[in-house]
């Protein structure tokens, strides 16, 4: 189940950067469904550099695979203000990987959240709710520019279990299946 934004999460203005049409159409229509409607669309390098020097956003929604444009460099130079007035806008970067040196490049330019593709809208929409309304302070030390790392996490949205079948060790969610085996 996803988070269901405020009132207020609702009028941020995001910034949508996806360089597939299709997943672009797809996560516009999530937006829409959960009534997010300043929503702005960049589907290339050029189109979102544009975007991002010229208007002041309070997300940014960036594609890690948009052609021309390194997300986790972009990151960074957003981070510093070298791209204009987006400095501390929140990053939810669309990942087509999930190692770990991924995840911790990302982390150290400053990107907010990171959601690996293929994703559902109910983690999008956790991710993005949550980022909006328990909104991690700011910082600038040691070279880094981005979201507190420490504060404000997000926990994400999961039901109890339906069923727990105790000795098989069987935990059944409408979402999640956890099996574990006997030790003996």
């Amino acid at each position: 189940m996803a988070m269901r934004p405020t009132n207020q999460s609702r009028t941020a203005s995001i910034l949508l950067a996806e360089s597939n049409p299709q997943i672009r159409t797809a996560i516009r229509s999530i937006l829409l469904h959960y009534q997010f409607s300043n929503v702005t669309e960049a589907s290339d390098s050029k189109a979102f550099i544009d975007s991002i020097r010229s208007a002041p956003y309070g997300v940014i929604l960036l594609d890690s695979g948009i052609p021309n444009l390194d997300a986790v460099a972009v990151t960074r130079f957003i981070r510093s203000g070298k791209l204009g007035i987006n400095r501390t806008a929140i990053i939810i970067l669309l990942a087509h990987r999930s190692d770990m040196t991924f995840v911790y490049e990302a982390r150290e330019a400053g990107v907010t959240e990171l959601v690996v593709k293929p994703f559902s809208s109910s983690v999008l929409m956790t991710r993005l709710v949550g980022a909006l309304e328990k909104p991690r302070p700011f910082i600038t030390s040691d070279g880094y520019n981005g979201p507190c790392r420490r504060t404000g996490r997000v926990e994400p949205d999961i039901e109890p279990p339906k069923q727990r079948i105790e000795d098989q060790g069987v935990t059944r969610n409408e979402e999640l299946v956890i099996l574990s085996r006997d030790a003996s």
